[in-house]
């Protein structure tokens, strides 16, 4: 699955929100707050030493459960490349080996869905490397399932420009 969010707009995309998820206010999307610098203590493992201590923006699930990480300006449309519509997601619970399942629907037309899955492969820590394809610009409202754990987290898909 995969989904095009705008660093300007992560703030917007990931994060708790007063109105439904996706939900577009005065021609916005809401989405989860975009945070710079030190993550939250238990996502530091994903950091440091392997990245030498950089952080990319983030987001946080309502939840605290989930976080974030985005790895290009804005998530875009479709299937981009150059860059891609990398995410790193660090859960706060363990994964036991098991999978990450994202279900997306859109904010218009929740009856508009994208599905992926990611495998519990990767190290350090509780994390899921990932690409966030969604077929459509605008509001989605991600769902993650990993062993018995949810969060929430929203996102602006941007159009793709090329």
């Amino acid at each position: 699955m995969r989904a095009t969010v705008s660093l300007g707009l992560l703030a917007a995309l990931i994060g708790i929100a007063a109105t439904p998820a996706g939900a577009a206010t005065g021609g916005r999307c809401v989405a989860s707050a975009i945070h710079h610098g030190r993550p939250p203590a238990w996502a530091a493992p994903a950091f440091v030493p392997s990245t030498g201590g950089y952080v990319p923006p983030y987001a946080v699930s309502g939840n605290a459960a989930a976080a974030a990480f985005y790895f290009a300006p804005t998530l875009r449309a479709g299937s981009p490349t150059n860059p891609t519509n990398k995410v790193l997601w660090v859960m706060r619970y363990p994964r036991d080996g098991q999978p990450l399942t994202i279900v997306g629907r859109y904010g218009s037309n929740p009856a508009l869905t994208a599905h992926s899955s990611w495998p519990a492969d990767a190290s350090p820590g509780e994390i899921y490397p990932s690409y966030v394809n969604l077929p459509k610009a605008g509001c989605w409202e991600l769902t993650l399932s990993w062993n018995h754990h949810r969060a929430r987290i929203d996102v602006e898909v941007h159009p793709r420009t090329h």
